[in-house]
């Protein structure tokens, strides 16, 4: 159980699995093609922005030159949450995760989604029955997906660089506002989440795979489309996991270009997606982004 809760912990740090792929499965890497990195070209000093994958197998994750050096320039790479607070961020998230004493989640949701998720869980029920709806739907989430693994996404790399170079390190969330994320959704959306876990199970894998291939290719548009299902069933959820985020963070990214020191943004890539991603949001701002 506890090492399902790790599990769990790492997609919530990263900002879900809904937050997508590698730049060497699905057959590679393709001379001269665009990476889901961008640089902003009127900063002061280099800014690179960098659409991250969460979950990769072992072998999907390789240097890509471009990426390398941009690592290398940045003075101060800032992730969705800093790396150093991870252990207290597991640690407040399996508390958030917690019902109040004395109440269990039938209490929560439909009693016709208690019995599918019962009837799909009838070995593991105990672990369950005091989660939020949000919680199961983590544990659920992760055996269906195969062999990708945190351990291994572009999130850890960098993080593990960084520290290679000595490169500071820091969060556009602090730990308790990354956990709010969650811990803020009402009922009826944490149900909806379970309820995509549960329903959409069998294709999370080759959606994984076809979110590989747009990531392989930096194409953004076609990752936003591949998620269309996500912002229909459940738009308030897309908009707390996403588009608020997207909008809360761009002061602080803006603080970071003003600020001269060569900077790297790392988070999930369909935050880099769409009408409200943050490449949209800066370049609002008057900020001009060039995709590498």
């Amino acid at each position: 159980m506890l090492r399902r809760w790790q599990i769990a912990a790492d997609l919530a740090a990263s900002g879900w699995l809904l937050l997508i792929a590698s730049p060497s499965a699905a057959g590679g890497v393709v001379a001269n093609h665009k990476h889901c990195l961008w640089r902003v070209t009127n900063a002061p000093a280099p800014v690179y922005l960098l659409g991250s994958v969460h979950a990769l197998q072992p072998s999907d994750y390789i240097r890509t030159p471009v990426i390398e050096e941009a690592i290398k320039q940045s003075n101060q790479i800032l992730f969705e949450m800093d790396p150093k607070e991870e252990a207290a961020f597991q640690q407040k998230f399996r508390e958030a995760a917690k019902l109040p004493k004395g109440q269990l989640v039938q209490s929560k949701i439909h009693p016709q989604t208690y019995e599918y998720l019962r009837k799909i869980t009838v070995s593991g029920m105990n672990e369950w029955h005091h989660l939020r709806p949000w919680a199961i739907a983590m544990i659920l989430r992760n055996p269906t997906l195969g062999n990708p693994d945190y351990r291994w996404g572009v999130d850890r790399y960098v993080a593990q660089r960084a520290r290679y170079y000595g490169k500071a390190t820091g969060g556009l969330e602090t730990v308790d506002e990354h956990i709010r994320v969650f811990s803020d959704m009402f009922d009826a959306e944490g149900e909806v989440v379970l309820l995509q876990a549960i329903i959409h199970a069998k294709d999370q894998a080759q959606q994984f795979r076809q979110d590989v291939e747009a990531w392989k290719n930096g194409d953004t548009a076609r990752l936003y489309a591949i998620h269309s299902r996500e912002r229909s069933e459940g738009p308030t959820v897309w908009w707390r996991l996403l588009d608020r985020r997207n909008a809360r963070w761009i002061p602080r990214i803006e603080a970071a270009i003003q600020s001269g020191k060569p900077t790297m943004i790392v988070a999930g890539a369909l935050h880099f997606a769409g009408p409200r991603s943050v490449i949209a949001l800066l370049q609002k701002r008057g900020y001009k982004i060039e995709q590498l």
